[in-house]
């Protein structure tokens, strides 16, 4: 999560100190998706999110009360996953196949190309060059807070949030295989970092969902204990 809030400052510094041509620093340029516009010239950077943050606001609400259902029984909540039309692949040693090609056990968006091959055969598909979106999770019993956040990430997509398309996915893997370089930016185009950087936030905003969810469950059973404990006291 630190490394995504980092990459996001360095973009936004690389956008306005290399990308953006020294008669635009004081004008500024203007980037506009799906739900998102953001404006930035040399002294700032404003971002326009309004209808982005209601659909935030509501998907994570539907997220929590479905996940808090099936808290204690995640396999159900894989169930209630593939109701969903969408299809859910398990596989052996999960989070080390899909690390070949820059992937984490969960959510993935549509893919093209060699990486959507290497998919489909780990997958046992056939060997197509593109793959719909689709969940896959480790055949062994999956941690509940993974298929939370995986979850959180598919209502995301299918509600058409900035950062989940194709473009702002395939920067975004990238700009993450070249995290250690010295210039990972290079080759971008100001509409290429801007849709990284959205891609860079919905990924912080499930993990921040995790943790949010985790506290909520920890305070609750903390609570109820406490009340068992008053209650043992009173007796």
């Amino acid at each position: 999560m630190n490394f995504n809030k980092e990459i996001i400052d360095k973009i936004t510094r690389y956008i306005i100190n290399i990308l953006m041509p020294k008669n635009k620093r004081l004008s500024g340029v203007y980037y506009k998706n799906s739900t998102t516009k953001h404006a930035m010239n040399e002294s700032c950077s404003l971002e326009f999110s309004l209808e982005t943050e209601k659909i935030k606001d509501e998907i994570k609400s539907e997220a929590k009360e479905i996940v808090k259902k099936y808290f204690k029984t995640p396999e159900k909540l894989i169930q209630h996953i593939r109701t969903k039309g969408v299809n859910v692949y398990r596989i052996k040693n999960a989070e080390k196949m899909l690390r070949v090609i820059g992937e984490e056990e969960g959510f993935i968006t549509p893919k093209k190309g060699i990486n959507a091959l290497f998919l489909n055969i780990i997958l046992g598909k056939k060997p197509f060059f593109n793959t719909s979106e689709l969940f896959v999770f480790d055949e062994k019993n999956t941690e509940i807070y993974t298929i939370a956040r995986a979850y959180y990430k598919y209502c995301g997509y299918i509600n058409n949030l900035p950062g989940y398309d194709y473009q702002s996915q395939a920067i975004f893997k990238k700009m993450y295989a070249k995290r250690y370089h010295s210039s990972p930016f290079s080759n971008n185009t100001i509409d290429d970092l801007y849709a990284c950087k959205e891609a860079l936030s919905r990924d912080m905003e499930s993990i921040n969902f995790a943790i949010e969810l985790s506290r909520e469950i920890e305070n609750s059973k903390k609570a109820l204990q406490k009340i068992k404990e008053n209650k043992s006291t009173n007796i």
